[in-house]
């Protein structure tokens, strides 16, 4: 199999998009000139039992291959949802997401006639605790703190497990601060006013992971471990945690192939363009 090559994917015009962009290939899009976007999409598995939650906190996002015979499968699942940024052109998060993947029927009455049973399943946790994706502070979250200075709400997204310790299939959640748009302002324009209002800008490669916490300002992997039940272990089925980031980033700087071809100048082969 062969390594995964970085930055493989092209940056489209906005007429050139036919499909969702490649999470895989790191694929943006010019969503306005100058600002290319992407979106990144990817899972975990949960399969273990409960007896083995304790070491089932935190998760590494994968991010599937395209190739799908798993034989001779040529670029191998990306096993990390990495954020490309750079001090030159930073990234600029402003979305993220989470959910509890459901296949496709889930209902005993619409599956007549499909080959196999579900292979997904409920999560399960600690009542009052969540599941976190955000970015990743060596190992640990950033969690969103009760005063914001830097934007981790447009980054971060979460499910609580209820009193049933059960988040059921279907379950899913935008960003904590919804989109980053001022909507309003006390009339001193308090830093309050800013605190959902704001991107999370990174300046460097920045890794985004899923964790189980004890609530969304903690800063440690403190929550107690997810699994699934037993029953649906013993049937072979996982819960897949489900999680999209998205961001901006400034285009590279303008250069000669922009506008070279629009030059009136001698041509290298001889005369010139009349």
């Amino acid at each position: 199999m062969a390594a995964y090559k970085e930055n493989a994917g092209a940056i489209l015009n906005p007429g050139n998009q036919i499909n969702r962009l490649s999470s895989y290939n790191t694929e943006g899009v010019y969503g306005w000139p100058g600002v290319e976007a992407f979106e990144l999409i990817g899972y975990a598995k949960v399969s273990n039992k409960a007896a083995d939650k304790a070491n089932y906190k935190s998760f590494s996002v994968t991010i599937p291959s395209p190739d799908r015979r798993v034989g001779d499968r040529v670029r191998n699942d990306r096993t990390s949802c990495v954020v490309q940024a750079s001090a030159d052109r930073p990234a600029y998060v402003y979305g993220a997401s989470i959910a509890i993947a459901q296949d496709i029927p889930s209902a005993a009455q619409d599956r007549a006639g499909f080959p196999a049973d579900p292979v997904t399943a409920d999560i399960q946790g600690t009542n009052t605790e969540i599941i976190q994706f955000g970015p990743d502070n060596s190992g640990s979250p950033y969690g969103v703190p009760a005063t914001q200075l830097n934007g981790l709400a447009a980054a971060t997204s979460y499910l609580t497990i209820g009193a049933t310790t059960i988040i059921t299939q279907g379950t899913r959640d935008t960003t904590v601060g919804n989109l980053p748009f001022w909507t309003s302002v006390s009339s001193s324009i308090a830093a309050a006013d800013a605190a959902d209002s704001m991107m999370y800008k990174v300046v460097a490669d920045t890794t985004f992971k899923i964790y189980n916490t004890n609530g969304i300002t903690q800063t440690a992997v403190n929550g107690d471990g997810l699994y699934i039940s037993d029953a649906d272990a013993d049937a072979g089925r996982a819960a897949y945690i489900l999680t999209r980031v998205n961001y901006i980033r400034p285009a590279f700087g303008v250069n000669w192939n922009d506008i070279q071809g629009f030059i009136d100048f001698a041509s290298q082969v001889g005369g010139n363009d009349e």
